[in-house]
């Protein structure tokens, strides 16, 4: 996570605007191998620029980071005013660029984000009004079933709970009998679509191999 931080200080100095261009990113990462296939897995779009929130997103929830180690950089990342809080729709645009993210890192191009889903939950969740500390932020994530599954879904560590399950010594992986039952929830984690999801477990796999320095 040390890394990914650096990273997003270099961007930071490298960069005045949320687009990245590739040179840009290039000198943000240290000219990593395969540039432009990185690259491309983000500019979907094909018009020469990536969202730097997306891609920080991305790569912060797909590290072998601890869960509040995640989320405590996401959380700087969206605390635009730096007020040490989060508004209703900071935490928007977050889930927004982390649902984003994951379509990119999965390859689900052809996936969209339903915004209106998620300005539902979380008005289940906060008053419009509302701003959450970090603090406030880590405690709900770990009391709120739709992000244990979200996480477990891309196959990354949840947020511990009171009481946690038992994690197989550091395993990311869930057994199968579990993994169909969470497939049949419907929850935030289902905005990734299920099917083409498993489809691209494999895929998934090698990728993260790639992106294993950026950690």
């Amino acid at each position: 996570m040390s890394k990914l931080r650096e990273y997003h200080g270099s961007y930071k100095s490298v960069c005045d605007t949320f687009a990245i261009e590739q040179n840009e990113f290039d000198q943000i990462l240290g000219q990593p191998e395969k540039s432009e296939e990185l690259f491309n897995i983000w500019d979907t779009d094909k018009n020469g620029l990536i969202d730097a929130l997306e891609l920080f997103s991305g790569l912060i929830l797909f590290s072998e980071a601890k869960f509040e180690d995640k989320l405590r950089f996401l959380f700087d990342i969206f605390d635009f005013n730096e007020l040490n809080s989060l508004s209703i729709i900071d935490l928007e645009f977050m889930m927004i660029s982390c649902c984003n993210a994951t379509f990119k890192i999965l390859g689900l191009s052809e996936s969209e984000v339903n915004e209106e889903d998620i300005t539902e939950f979380l008005g289940k969740n906060f008053n419009d009004d509302s701003r959450v500390n970090i603090s406030q932020m880590l405690k709900w994530c770990a009391k709120t079933p739709e992000i244990r599954d979200y996480m477990i879904k891309i196959k990354k560590l949840p947020p511990e709970s009171k009481n946690p399950k038992s994690h197989g010594a550091g395993s990311l992986l869930i057994d199968s009998e579990r993994q169909g039952a969470l497939q049949e929830t419907k929850s935030l984690g289902a905005i990734i679509n299920s099917k083409k999801y498993q489809q691209k477990l494999d895929w998934l796999s090698g990728l993260s191999k790639k992106l294993q320095y950026l950690n």
